[in-house]
């Protein structure tokens, strides 16, 4: 495991995440968080997959681009994985989002948060 392989990884589960958030919305709103899909919701889901969508190009490019700044991104993409650890973990312990997507993504992004920062550091 190295950090180029960290990237590539994220950037495949992003961009999954984006083309169904993108072209799948009702199933991905309803069976990724159990809220009713309304066309309001699936709107902002494609808006949302096109950002997860860039985010997976962005992390499948950089270790190609990066050259010696590449731990630095990495740190920064841990940080942005932990934010996003917590608030998917506050969304499960509220209650807001239900079903077993929210509990694989909370695994998934917290392993690439931890993954990004032992591998970034100095």
């Amino acid at each position: 495991m190295n950090l180029n392989l960290i990237f590539k990884a994220q950037g495949i589960v992003l961009i999954i995440n984006g083309l169904g958030s993108l072209f799948l919305g009702s199933i991905w709103i309803s069976q990724g968080t159990g809220w009713e899909s309304t066309p309001d919701l699936i709107t902002f889901g494609q808006f949302v997959g096109v950002v997860l969508l860039v985010n997976g190009i962005w992390s499948w490019r950089f270790p190609d681009i990066a050259g010696d700044s590449i731990k630095s991104i990495g740190m920064l993409f841990a940080l942005g994985g932990l934010f996003f650890t917590a608030i998917i973990l506050f969304h499960i312990l509220t209650g807001a989002i239900a079903g077993p997507t929210p509990y694989v993504n909370v695994v998934l992004t917290a392993l690439f948060a931890i993954g990004f920062y032992i591998y970034s550091r100095s």
